[in-house]
């Protein structure tokens, strides 16, 4: 079992990737925030409770050796999650052929890819990727075809440069597992789960 192997057979899936807050509250009532920062992915990801020992046997004997202390690579591609993060701009081809410049803040700009006349090169949601290992993002507004700013859901954490975009259910996202559930077995040979697994983002 490898940390995709449990995203592939997932009953459940929760992702949170807001930002870290602070808050405070005087006596009189005066309610104070102050943003940490963070906005890393999170992923609570729940394996079904029922299959049997027999066919979880060497997965858990694979998982159990990463543990807590190995990072790897997951994505949502499999077949039943692509609905989840699919391209929804016009481009007609979108592997390999957008660049993007990065300079500072939460915006992208776009310098290079196929033209469009009309249409939209990305629209509220869709996933990004910069560069083949860089960190992942949404677009949080719409980018019409004659406009070239991206706008993302984070501060760009990569440095300064010029980077090709991988886009929709292709992104990976490089995690490490925080939260390791306890297995156990019930009905003679069926496994069930203390709870989920907890994976982070590496930053």
């Amino acid at each position: 079992m490898t940390f995709q192997t449990v995203f592939d057979n997932a009953s459940s899936i929760s992702i949170n990737r807001r930002k870290k807050v602070a808050q405070t509250v005087s006596r009189d009532g005066v309610v104070r925030n102050v943003s940490l920062g963070g906005q890393v992915w999170e992923f609570e990801v729940t394996l079904p409770s029922g299959p049997s020992y027999q066919t979880y046997r060497p997965l858990i004997e694979k998982m159990e050796a990463l543990d807590r202390v190995s990072t790897g690579t997951v994505n949502l591609s499999r077949l039943n999650f692509q609905w989840f993060n699919k391209y929804q701009g016009n481009y007609l081809n979108i592997t390999g052929t957008v660049v993007v410049s990065v300079s500072t803040g939460n915006t992208v700009t776009v310098v290079s890819g196929p033209n469009l006349g009309t249409g939209f090169k990305f629209k509220t949601g869709d996933y990004i990727q910069l560069g083949t290992s860089g960190k992942v993002y949404t677009v949080v507004d719409d980018v019409p075809a004659a406009s070239n700013t991206i706008t993302l859901h984070r501060p760009v954490r990569e440095s300064t440069g010029t980077y090709t975009l991988v886009i929709g259910h292709n992104v990976n996202w490089t995690v490490q597992c925080v939260q390791f559930p306890n297995w156990s077995l019930q009905e003679r040979n069926q496994v069930s789960w203390s709870g989920p697994f907890v994976f982070a983002e590496v930053i």
